[in-house]
């Protein structure tokens, strides 16, 4: 199920506000959370003192943020700590990253987009859950000082699966999947480990691509990432792209042109799982998708990226379905289309659901700019009911035109 929250003011405020709007919702991930972990043989006060000794990890700003919803949602401080720090380890996140840097592009504006792929579980039951999916929120925040963000997150976490800023930003995240992962041979360095979703927000607090990757690299010198994995800024002039796993990371930088992320390594690529087939289709049919249109692709061309069904329907296509719900199937997409001459009229579209039903109906989709004001978003994505309605495994394999804007 997906919400809204939409806040402004200092971060403790941004999150009392979240907390207070969306405590079922908070509940009910922090529920899921604890089940999930609970067969890797962690309690709940566990997780708390864990999540205690880890917490100088984050940003202050986050801290703030996640005492915030703590205190809004009426929850101990120490379980959304410990949300907020090890969401990665019990919902990893599979997904599809595809962008156009301006010269590859009809209109001179970079073009990001990510399809927010997850797997489901027997834990995420109950109120606030929907077929054993884990509930989600739109993020829309201006802190006090800092750049305003839109992005897709979880209700209680201060972290965005995919987003932007009113500076000109986006930020999008995948887990690798390395042979090392699928044999979960390492586990030591999960104790200082750095979630990618809170890795992605903190990005989102710098004016730049460049600012926003130096700033993360610093911090996984220190702290690796839970899991092998990618991490996507691109601006107008630079895309910087992360690749980290348990003792290495690499960086690559793409001025010109287009890429592609999945979940697997490219610079790193010795680390791949030969055996994830998924991960490679998804990678050569995003790549020949972008080659075919590269110097005339617009936001209409990434709303048809987003719903194709190559190699499926089903877990090898962009948007991914599955049978059952344990498989990693796509839950949402997010396209950006930045402004270089005045970032904060950027563009974004947001699909709540499965990307082929979602874009396909003017119901499924949300566009705004980063001068986005609360009495834009309908009330149906506040509470569920859009995503709940363009939920579903069917594949909508109808040839009709995106309806979103070009």
């Amino acid at each position: 199920m997906y919400d809204v929250y939409v806040g402004s003011g200092s971060h403790h405020r941004i999150g009392r506000g979240h907390g207070e709007q969306l405590a079922g919702a908070v509940a009910q991930n922090l529920e899921g959370f604890f089940r999930c972990m609970a067969p890797r043989g962690w309690t709940r006060q566990a997780l708390g003192r864990r999540a205690l000794r880890a917490e100088r990890r984050l940003a202050d700003a986050r801290l703030d943020e996640i005492a915030g919803i703590a205190e809004g949602a009426r929850r101990p401080y120490p379980e959304v700590l410990a949300y907020n720090l090890f969401y990665g380890e019990a919902f990893p996140d599979d997904c599809t990253v595809m962008f156009a840097m301006p010269d590859a592009t009809a209109a001179g504006k970079m073009i990001f987009l990510k399809n927010s792929d997850k797997i489901g579980g027997e834990s995420m039951v109950g109120e606030g859950f929907y077929e054993h999916k884990e509930i989600n929120v739109v993020l829309a925040v201006r802190p006090e000082g800092k750049p305003a963000v839109v992005g897709v997150a979880s209700a209680g976490s201060t972290g965005v699966k995919m987003g932007a800023n009113d500076r000109g930003v986006a930020t999008g995240t995948n887990i690798a999947r390395t042979a090392e992962l699928r044999t979960r041979a390492v586990n030591t360095t999960q104790e200082r480990a750095l979630d990618r979703v809170q890795l992605s927000r903190d990005g989102l607090e710098h004016a730049t691509a460049l600012e926003a990757g130096n700033a993360v690299v610093a911090r996984l010198a220190d702290h690796p990432m839970a899991t092998p994995g990618n991490l996507e800024f691109v601006d107008p002039t630079l895309a910087y792209i992360i690749e980290g796993s348990y003792d290495r990371m690499a960086v690559q930088f793409i001025h010109a042109g287009v890429g592609v992320r999945t979940n697997r390594f490219v610079v790193l690529d010795a680390l791949n799982d030969p055996e994830d087939l998924s991960s490679y289709c998804r990678y050569v049919r995003c790549t020949q998708l972008l080659g075919a249109r590269a110097g005339r692709l617009t936001p209409a061309d990434f709303i048809a990226f987003s719903t194709d069904h190559a190699n499926g329907p089903g877990p090898n296509s962009i948007c991914r379905h599955g049978v059952h719900y344990r498989e990693e199937t796509s839950q949402s997409a997010q396209i950006i289309e930045v402004d270089a001459a005045d970032p904060s009229r950027s563009r974004v579209w947001l699909a709540l659901g499965k990307p082929c039903w979602a874009w396909r109906d003017p119901a499924g989709s949300l566009e705004l700019t980063m001068r986005f004001r609360p009495e834009e978003i309908p009330e149906g994505f506040r509470t569920g009911e859009v995503w709940k309605r363009f939920w579903t495994e069917r594949p909508n394999v109808e040839e009709a035109v995106p309806t979103a804007a070009g």
